[in-house]
């Protein structure tokens, strides 16, 4: 009867142990992707800055 017990327990780590590794893998996924958006958002900001000024300066922004 321990064994069984044993055995079961056994299982249910090993099924934590799985979603342990699944879940750090979707972080890991997220982190990528959450930098490259950082990244994305940083040009975009730049570029609207570079925008901005040339309208007040009275110029026409480049397309």
């Amino acid at each position: 009867m321990e064994i069984d017990v044993l055995r079961r327990l056994e299982q249910r780590v090993d099924q934590l142990l799985e979603r342990v590794r699944t879940i750090d893998a979707q972080c890991q996924r997220l982190q990528a992707e959450n930098e490259e958006l950082l990244q994305e958002r940083e040009t975009f900001g730049r570029e609207l800055d570079r925008i901005l000024a040339k309208l007040e300066q009275g110029e026409e922004p480049d397309h």
